[in-house]
């Protein structure tokens, strides 16, 4: 029942979400298939199995990268709307009065949020791919499903880290800051390994696209075992929002 009281009382703000990256996504990937002829911008004509090669790659790399930035956000701002502050008290308050367990009711609220994160990854994907295809008329999407795993592995632990932090301070106004500091300490790092690049436009693309060596680094134990830590760590940290929660005097 509060899986799905978090969805209708989330509805419009998940819309107002799809929305926005449904427009990212469309100002990310159409550039990547248009050129500018006589003053005026018109389809690219494919010329070569490069070129075309060269539209899907520029299309999937600028979506990926927009999608990253907005995903950050959003999760955080899902996450610190979690336990930590209910958007309709009494709902929560009904809901502990009912025979059922506090950590039934935040593991709940923990999926529901991650489950909305879905159709916020997969629509806004499947329209880059539409728009790609119908500029090109060809179908390579590259490296796009594959990066789609730890770009959605990175979104789910941004909101669990929001949601396991709301919950323990008992306060939804810490997601924003949450998505800042983990985005300017990111930057901060690739900008101390590549501070050549902030001369270049090309800079912020790069520090952005970065965020997915990690997952694809050579140097792991196993094949996704970077992956697989940090859907370790997304499990764990519930956890510990449960065991505050359950210590907690509602």
């Amino acid at each position: 029942m509060y899986f799905w009281a978090c969805w209708f009382n989330r509805r419009y703000r998940l819309i107002a979400y799809l929305a926005l990256t449904l427009i990212l996504v469309v100002l990310a990937a159409l550039p990547a298939g248009l050129e500018r002829h006589q003053d005026h911008w018109t389809v690219a004509r494919i010329t070569s199995h490069e070129h075309l090669a060269w539209v899907w790659n520029t299309g999937v790399g600028n979506t990926l990268v927009a999608m990253l930035v907005a995903l950050v956000f959003i999760a955080a701002d899902l996450g610190a709307l979690g336990l930590g502050d209910d958007p309709e008290r009494g709902n929560l308050d009904f809901l502990l009065s009912r025979p059922r367990s506090r950590a039934q009711l935040l593991w709940s609220g923990w999926f529901a949020g991650l489950t909305q994160l879905l159709p916020l990854l997969v629509l806004p994907l499947l329209t880059c791919l539409g728009i790609l295809a119908a500029l090109t008329h060809a179908f390579l999407p590259g490296y796009l499903l594959r990066l789609s795993v730890p770009l959605f592995a990175m979104a789910a632990a941004m909101y669990t880290l929001a949601f396991c932090m709301a919950t323990v301070a008992r306060s939804a106004r810490h997601g924003y800051e949450l998505a800042a500091l983990a985005a300017v300490l990111f930057l901060g790092y690739r900008l101390g390994q590549f501070g050549y690049w902030v001369l270049s436009t090309r800079w912020i693309w790069e520090c952005l696209r970065g965020a997915f060596d990690w997952y694809l680094s050579p140097h792991q134990a196993f094949p996704l075992a970077d992956l697989l830590f940090v859907a370790a760590a997304i499990l764990f940290l519930p956890y510990l929002a449960q065991l505050s929660f359950d210590r907690r005097d509602l």
